[in-house]
């Protein structure tokens, strides 16, 4: 019996330690992938003139989607940063989602929203819609128009879908109402759908922390790094998850997740596939694809699957492209229960993503989706955590029983810090990388993120800190995550924002 229990945990060590090399394989070249799309992306920035595309007569109208539970602490400064873009053609509809707060009375007092019977149809079923309102756009925005709809909670989805119901442009937008879009956000979302209109069915973006930035009139007036530990941490894992992962996925057509802070959509496609997952769903193919009465706590990921899906049983040709340029700021928790419970929240919808779509997996019918991304997706991103919780328990025991020989214990730890280091930091690099102007005297394209070499210095050394704690920590979170779902958890967790930080005086 010890004999057996013994080769066990011996094949079991070497299990772990190939998922750990494979993994750490595949982050090198999804590495390799987004240095080519961020060269190309800030090279084309040299040329590339945002005015002529601004002035373009091809232009699709958006609809920016703003969802809002209890955001009176930031919504006023996000809707001020949503005026200001640089775009055409756009309106912005803004969903309270039955908030217990004064997020609708703040709204009415910093924009003068008055009761109005606008042009609302309900394709999409949502819960009761009690009141319509509409304003008129402050002077100096290039906004068609401001819509607000007061409903009774049905969560994010569903207040996305209220706004769809309303909107009225061509491509929509979904937001965070705690997030910031920088000026020209709407033209780098549109530039994929000018190159390829027929083929472009959603476009996702670079999302950065705001923490440790300064905000005044919804104006991001000064950049920086967050001041404490824990938001610091953060910032190196979005530039490693969007920089690095998302980037090089968009490169082979196999992007799962736009984030719901800040994502734009074919308005068309989104009304086939029948909206933003609710269990008020009525669309045939929801429900087929998903059942009835079913919900997701990562509603972001779940719609784009979902067409990938529809475009690979009808025949559709269409991409989902992700875009290495930071286009949206958002406030991140600062306290670690906070953190905790978010990233408890997004692995449980992970797993709920796994459950919905897990079917499409090894089926050579959706090709890159099924062969790869949604296996890469459920046994790195899935299976991953549970394995590196086991992991941190079994490798020290393996070691201290002697199946583990000590010199290769301590040579493994090192060899996996180095290549998360080393991940990460070529994450930092390349969301800091400038291309020269070579045939125009010293001008340089400006990089991706507005760090200092200083601020990038930091990033690094933090990215080498946060192996030694916050990891585990967000492991841990993880693992409850996993437990909420096996109980069928469906709460949201939402944490108390503290507000942008006001520029000082």
């Amino acid at each position: 019996m010890r004999y057996l229990i013994l080769n066990t945990l011996w094949f079991t060590d070497l299990f772990i330690i190939g998922f750990l090399i494979l993994y750490n394989c595949f982050h090198l070249f999804f590495t390799t992938l987004s240095f080519l799309d961020v060269k190309l992306w800030i090279g084309r920035s040299l040329w590339e003139d945002r005015r002529r595309i601004h002035n373009s007569p091809f232009l699709p109208t958006i609809t920016l989607l703003v969802p809002a539970y209890n955001e009176e602490v930031t919504i006023v400064e996000s809707l001020r940063s949503l005026l200001r873009l640089d775009y055409p053609d756009f309106e912005i509809v803004i969903t309270n989602d039955g908030s217990k707060d004064e997020t609708v009375a703040v709204l009415v007092e910093a924009f003068g929203f008055q009761r109005s019977e606008i042009d609302y149809f309900p394709k999409l079923p949502t819960q009761t819609v009690r009141g319509l309102y509409e304003t008129k756009v402050p002077e100096g925005s290039l906004a068609k128009r401001m819509v607000l709809i007061d409903k009774a909670n049905g969560g994010k989805s569903d207040a996305l879908n209220a706004a769809i119901n309303a909107a009225k442009g061509d491509y929509v937008c979904s937001m965070d109402a705690d997030s910031l879009l920088v000026p020209d956000a709407l033209i780098q979302l549109v530039i994929p759908v000018l190159e390829n209109v027929n083929e472009t069915v959603a476009v996702g973006g670079q999302v950065v922390p705001s923490n440790g930035c300064d905000v005044a009139g919804g104006k991001l007036l000064r950049t920086g790094i967050p001041d404490t530990w824990i938001a610091r941490f953060q910032l190196v894992e979005y530039i490693r998850s969007f920089t690095q992962g998302r980037t090089a996925l968009s490169k082979i057509n196999s992007v799962l997740i736009l984030s719901g802070v800040c994502a734009l959509f074919q308005r068309d496609m989104v009304l086939r596939i029948g909206g933003f997952l609710t269990t008020r769903m009525t669309n045939k193919m929801g429900i087929e694809y998903c059942g009835a009465h079913q919900e997701t706590v990562c509603e972001d990921m779940e719609v784009v699957v979902r067409m990938h899906r529809y475009m690979l049983d009808t025949g559709i040709k269409g991409r989902v492209v992700f875009l290495p340029a930071a286009i949206a700021w958002t406030e991140v928790p600062e306290e670690y229960i906070s953190l905790g419970k978010q990233r408890g929240r997004w692995y449980r919808g992970l797993w709920e993503n796994v459950f919905l779509h897990g079917s499409i997996m090894f089926r050579p019918k959706y090709k890159q989706i099924g062969l790869f991304s949604m296996p890469y997706q459920v046994v790195y991103e899935a299976l991953g955590p549970l394995l590196e919780g086991f992991g941190y328990i079994l490798l020290p025991v393996s070691w201290l029983v002697g199946i583990l020989d000590g010199y290769f214990f301590v040579l493994f730890m090192c060899t996996s810090l180095f290549f998360s280091v080393m991940i990460s930091t070529l994450s930092v690099l390349l969301g800091v990388w400038s291309e020269g102007r070579m045939s125009r005297g010293s001008s340089v394209a400006e990089s991706l993120l507005p760090f200092t070499p200083k601020e990038v210095g930091l990033m690094i050394w933090y990215g080498f800190l946060s192996n030694f704690g916050y990891r585990q920590w967000i492991v841990w979170y993880q693992l409850k995550g996993f437990k909420d779902f096996l109980a069928g958890k469906k709460s949201w967790d939402k944490f108390a924002r503290k507000g942008f930080q006001k520029a000082a005086s």
